[in-house]
């Protein structure tokens, strides 16, 4: 007997809907917005899955992933369907051996702006030229880098279960790219202790606290003067509200409307400001 139409085989249906979720911040157009999310999600475009990706990117943006998990080596997921009962999905991929991460650290320990870069949560373009320097590649390379499973029916490997997965992890990147290390086999705390231990003690401190100038007249400054600029006065609110929660990292697949960081730089604005306001009116006192 013929084996029946893929049709007839699985009825076309639609996802479960999830509360709670996780939805992707992307509502439209590219998923990623810094360069080294931009670039995993070009990889894995460029292995050509196919409409499996576009449906990925509709699971994401519905919410339809419920967990996931970035650790050494491995991707762990959980992606709600059109049946009952979640998808477990897993995704791995090689980590780094030690010795090649060491050779990565020293490289990177020569330019200290490169780690002064990742500690306010950004990666610099030239880290994947670091890695390819020592034989290595941070992304991958090829399919086959990548080994997926799928607990669903869909004989196709990757699925659009797991094409969600690789959308949510580009944003995952985006906020917080040390997660690109830990996947490849070195944590955050590790490596930064790693690289402040090849480091000399003030470049760190250097790169991120430049000195600030000096008063336009000092002499003015010393004798007490009104400068607008001088002890007492409190007229302008920090530059940066977010570098403390930019050092923490994001927290673990955030689900509030804004961005984890944008949500925090608002909040500190606002504390700010406030506290700049009672200052003011207690020194007025």
């Amino acid at each position: 007997m013929s084996r029946p139409y893929y049709r007839d085989w699985y009825p076309p249906s639609s996802p479960i809907k999830v509360t709670g979720g996780i939805k992707a911040q992307s509502r439209k157009g590219a998923f990623a917005k810094k360069w080294w999310g931009k670039r995993w999600i070009e990889v894995l475009e460029g292995f050509r899955i196919g409409a499996r990706m576009a449906r990925g990117r509709s699971y994401a943006r519905n919410g339809q992933v419920v967990d996931l998990n970035i650790e050494k080596g491995v991707v762990g997921a959980a992606v709600q369907g059109s049946r009952a009962g979640k998808y477990k999905i897993s995704i791995k991929i090689n980590i780094f051996p030690d010795q090649k991460w060491d050779q990565v650290i020293s490289s990177v320990s020569e330019h200290p702006a490169f780690a002064a870069s990742l500690l306010s949560g950004e990666m610099p373009r030239e880290m994947e030229e670091q890695f390819n320097s020592v034989g290595l590649s941070l992304f991958p390379e090829k399919r086959k880098d990548l080994r997926t499973s799928c607990t669903c029916p869909d004989s196709t490997n990757p699925c659009k279960h797991i094409a969600a997965v690789f959308y949510l992890m580009a944003e995952a990147f985006d906020e917080n790219p040390f997660l690109l290390f830990t996947l490849r086999g070195m944590d955050r705390d590790d490596f930064l202790a790693r690289l402040q231990g090849g480091l000399p003690k003030t470049s760190l401190d250097a790169e991120r606290f430049p000195p600030e100038p000096l008063p336009e007249d000092a002499e003015l400054f010393w004798k007490g003067a009104e400068t607008g600029k001088g002890p007492g006065t409190f007229r302008e609110p920090l530059r940066v509200h977010g570098s403390l929660p930019a050092r923490l990292g994001r927290l673990p697949f955030w689900r509030a409307k804004d961005p984890f960081l944008v949500a925090m730089e608002n909040m500190y604005e606002q504390a700010s400001l406030r506290a700049l306001e009672l200052l003011e009116q207690k020194l007025e006192k």
